[in-house]
Protein backbone atom coordinates (compact mmCIF):
# COMPACT_ATOMS: atom_id res chain seq x y z
CA UNK A 1 0.00 0.00 0.00
CA UNK A 2 2.88 1.80 0.97
CA UNK A 3 4.29 1.37 -2.19
CA UNK A 4 1.01 2.81 -4.65
CA UNK A 5 0.63 5.87 -2.14
CA UNK A 6 4.25 6.88 -3.55
CA UNK A 7 3.66 5.90 -6.85
CA UNK A 8 0.23 8.43 -7.11
CA UNK A 9 2.76 10.97 -5.37
CA UNK A 10 5.35 11.13 -7.53
CA UNK A 11 4.16 12.44 -10.74
CA UNK A 12 3.72 16.51 -8.92
CA UNK A 13 8.10 16.62 -7.81
CA UNK A 14 8.29 15.13 -11.40
CA UNK A 15 6.17 18.11 -13.10
CA UNK A 16 8.07 20.50 -10.41
CA UNK A 17 11.29 19.34 -11.49
CA UNK A 18 10.16 19.65 -15.24
CA UNK A 19 8.92 23.52 -14.71
CA UNK A 20 12.22 24.40 -12.29
CA UNK A 21 15.21 22.52 -13.14
CA UNK A 22 15.51 21.56 -9.79
CA UNK A 23 16.03 18.07 -10.69
CA UNK A 24 19.17 18.49 -12.01
CA UNK A 25 20.72 19.50 -8.59
CA UNK A 26 22.42 22.39 -8.77
CA UNK A 27 24.05 24.81 -11.16
CA UNK A 28 26.58 23.33 -13.67
CA UNK A 29 29.02 24.67 -16.22
CA UNK A 30 27.19 21.76 -18.10
CA UNK A 31 24.79 22.66 -19.81
CA UNK A 32 23.88 18.73 -20.61
CA UNK A 33 22.94 17.92 -17.54
CA UNK A 34 20.08 20.55 -17.03
CA UNK A 35 18.71 19.09 -20.00
CA UNK A 36 19.15 15.39 -19.24
CA UNK A 37 17.13 16.09 -16.16
CA UNK A 38 14.37 17.87 -17.41
CA UNK A 39 14.12 15.90 -20.57
CA UNK A 40 15.26 12.61 -19.94
CA UNK A 41 14.61 12.25 -16.06
CA UNK A 42 11.12 14.31 -15.35
CA UNK A 43 10.03 13.89 -18.95
CA UNK A 44 10.04 10.17 -18.74
CA UNK A 45 8.57 10.59 -14.89
CA UNK A 46 5.55 12.54 -16.47
CA UNK A 47 4.96 9.32 -18.37
CA UNK A 48 5.70 6.76 -15.74
CA UNK A 49 3.20 7.37 -13.25
CA UNK A 50 0.47 7.89 -14.67
CA UNK A 51 0.96 4.76 -16.64
CA UNK A 52 1.62 3.15 -13.21
CA UNK A 53 -1.60 4.25 -12.37
CA UNK A 54 -3.33 2.68 -14.51
CA UNK A 55 -1.50 -0.31 -14.22
CA UNK A 56 -2.26 -0.57 -10.27
CA UNK A 57 -6.05 0.27 -11.48
CA UNK A 58 -5.90 -2.97 -13.69
CA UNK A 59 -4.86 -4.52 -10.72
CA UNK A 60 -6.45 -4.00 -7.98
CA UNK A 61 -10.04 -2.24 -9.23
CA UNK A 62 -10.42 -5.05 -12.42
CA UNK A 63 -13.85 -3.96 -12.54
CA UNK A 64 -13.38 -0.05 -13.24
CA UNK A 65 -12.18 -0.71 -16.93
CA UNK A 66 -11.96 -4.00 -19.49
CA UNK A 67 -8.77 -2.49 -21.22
CA UNK A 68 -6.90 -1.52 -17.68
CA UNK A 69 -7.66 -5.43 -16.55
CA UNK A 70 -6.76 -7.07 -19.31
CA UNK A 71 -3.39 -4.74 -19.99
CA UNK A 72 -2.53 -4.18 -16.72
CA UNK A 73 1.25 -6.06 -16.96
CA UNK A 74 1.55 -4.61 -20.43
CA UNK A 75 0.96 -0.99 -19.17
CA UNK A 76 3.22 -1.82 -16.23
CA UNK A 77 6.12 -2.99 -18.44
CA UNK A 78 5.45 0.29 -20.35
CA UNK A 79 5.68 2.61 -17.34
CA UNK A 80 8.99 0.84 -16.31
CA UNK A 81 10.57 1.43 -20.15
CA UNK A 82 10.53 5.28 -19.13
CA UNK A 83 11.44 3.87 -15.52
CA UNK A 84 14.52 2.74 -17.58
CA UNK A 85 15.03 5.87 -19.24
CA UNK A 86 15.04 7.85 -16.18
CA UNK A 87 17.69 5.52 -14.74
CA UNK A 88 19.86 5.73 -17.66
CA UNK A 89 19.22 9.61 -17.80
CA UNK A 90 20.34 9.58 -14.11
CA UNK A 91 23.82 7.63 -15.31
CA UNK A 92 24.84 10.01 -17.76
CA UNK A 93 24.16 13.06 -15.88
CA UNK A 94 26.11 11.72 -12.82
CA UNK A 95 28.93 11.02 -15.03
CA UNK A 96 28.67 14.10 -16.52
CA UNK A 97 28.73 16.08 -12.53
CA UNK A 98 31.50 12.94 -11.72
CA UNK A 99 33.73 14.70 -14.70
CA UNK A 100 32.94 18.40 -13.75
CA UNK A 101 33.49 18.05 -9.88
CA UNK A 102 36.72 16.16 -10.64
CA UNK A 103 37.65 18.82 -12.98
CA UNK A 104 37.10 21.25 -10.12
CA UNK A 105 39.03 18.86 -7.59
CA UNK A 106 41.82 19.14 -9.99
CA UNK A 107 41.64 22.94 -10.40
CA UNK A 108 41.32 23.05 -6.49
CA UNK A 109 45.17 21.34 -6.27
CA UNK A 110 46.52 23.70 -8.25
CA UNK A 111 45.43 26.97 -6.85
CA UNK A 112 46.04 25.23 -3.21
CA UNK A 113 49.82 24.51 -4.28
CA UNK A 114 49.90 28.34 -5.41
CA UNK A 115 48.93 29.23 -2.22
CA UNK A 116 51.65 26.81 0.16
CA UNK A 117 53.99 28.13 -2.42
CA UNK A 118 53.19 31.81 -1.54
CA UNK A 119 52.78 31.33 1.70
CA UNK A 120 49.11 32.39 2.30
CA UNK A 121 47.93 30.46 5.30
CA UNK A 122 43.67 31.63 5.01
CA UNK A 123 44.02 30.85 1.37
CA UNK A 124 45.06 27.94 2.22
CA UNK A 125 42.37 26.59 4.67
CA UNK A 126 40.05 27.91 2.35
CA UNK A 127 40.84 25.93 -0.60
CA UNK A 128 41.34 23.20 1.70
CA UNK A 129 37.79 23.02 2.88
CA UNK A 130 36.49 23.32 -0.69
CA UNK A 131 38.15 20.97 -2.02
CA UNK A 132 36.82 18.61 1.43
CA UNK A 133 33.23 19.77 0.24
CA UNK A 134 34.18 18.78 -3.41
CA UNK A 135 35.46 15.85 -2.47
CA UNK A 136 32.18 14.37 -0.61
CA UNK A 137 29.94 15.70 -3.71
CA UNK A 138 32.44 13.18 -5.86
CA UNK A 139 32.21 10.83 -3.49
CA UNK A 140 27.94 11.33 -3.48
CA UNK A 141 28.16 10.99 -6.84
CA UNK A 142 29.95 8.00 -7.06
CA UNK A 143 26.95 6.40 -4.61
CA UNK A 144 24.20 7.51 -7.26
CA UNK A 145 25.95 6.10 -10.07
CA UNK A 146 25.95 2.55 -7.91
CA UNK A 147 22.35 2.96 -7.26
CA UNK A 148 22.28 3.35 -10.71
CA UNK A 149 23.74 0.37 -11.96
CA UNK A 150 21.81 -1.70 -9.06
CA UNK A 151 18.42 -0.07 -10.77
CA UNK A 152 19.23 -0.64 -14.19
CA UNK A 153 19.03 -4.78 -14.50
CA UNK A 154 15.27 -4.90 -12.02
CA UNK A 155 14.06 -2.27 -14.21
CA UNK A 156 15.03 -3.88 -17.69
CA UNK A 157 13.44 -7.65 -15.89
CA UNK A 158 10.48 -4.89 -15.64
CA UNK A 159 9.88 -3.45 -18.79
CA UNK A 160 9.92 -6.93 -20.72
CA UNK A 161 6.30 -7.64 -22.07
CA UNK A 162 6.29 -11.25 -20.49
CA UNK A 163 7.40 -9.77 -17.10
CA UNK A 164 5.07 -11.49 -15.28
CA UNK A 165 4.66 -14.61 -16.37
CA UNK A 166 8.80 -15.66 -17.90
CA UNK A 167 10.81 -13.19 -16.76
CA UNK A 168 14.36 -12.24 -17.55
CA UNK A 169 15.56 -12.31 -13.81
CA UNK A 170 14.84 -14.75 -11.50
CA UNK A 171 13.23 -13.38 -8.10
CA UNK A 172 15.85 -13.60 -5.50
CA UNK A 173 17.98 -11.81 -8.60
CA UNK A 174 15.95 -9.16 -8.41
CA UNK A 175 15.10 -8.77 -5.13
CA UNK A 176 18.73 -9.01 -3.84
CA UNK A 177 19.89 -6.14 -6.28
CA UNK A 178 16.54 -3.80 -4.75
CA UNK A 179 17.73 -4.78 -1.65
CA UNK A 180 21.38 -3.95 -2.25
CA UNK A 181 20.28 -0.68 -3.58
CA UNK A 182 17.64 0.06 -0.93
CA UNK A 183 21.02 -0.26 1.67
CA UNK A 184 22.89 2.07 -0.68
CA UNK A 185 20.39 4.57 -1.23
CA UNK A 186 20.58 4.76 3.36
CA UNK A 187 24.20 5.13 3.18
CA UNK A 188 24.36 7.74 0.78
CA UNK A 189 21.67 9.64 2.88
CA UNK A 190 23.74 9.27 5.67
CA UNK A 191 27.04 10.47 3.82
CA UNK A 192 24.78 13.57 2.63
CA UNK A 193 24.17 14.19 6.32
CA UNK A 194 27.08 14.29 7.88
CA UNK A 195 28.37 18.01 7.59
Amino acid sequence: MITALLRFYGFLPALEGWRSGSWAGGSWDNPKIAKIAKYLMCGSMLLYYPLEHMAYAGWQMPTLSKFTKNNANKISALSCVFWTTYIVGDFWSSCLKWKELKKKFNDLGQLLATKKRDDDKDGVTEVVQEQKSIAKSIRLVKIQLMRSLLFILPAVNWSLPNWATNPLLGEATVNGLMLIEAYTSVYQSLIGMKG
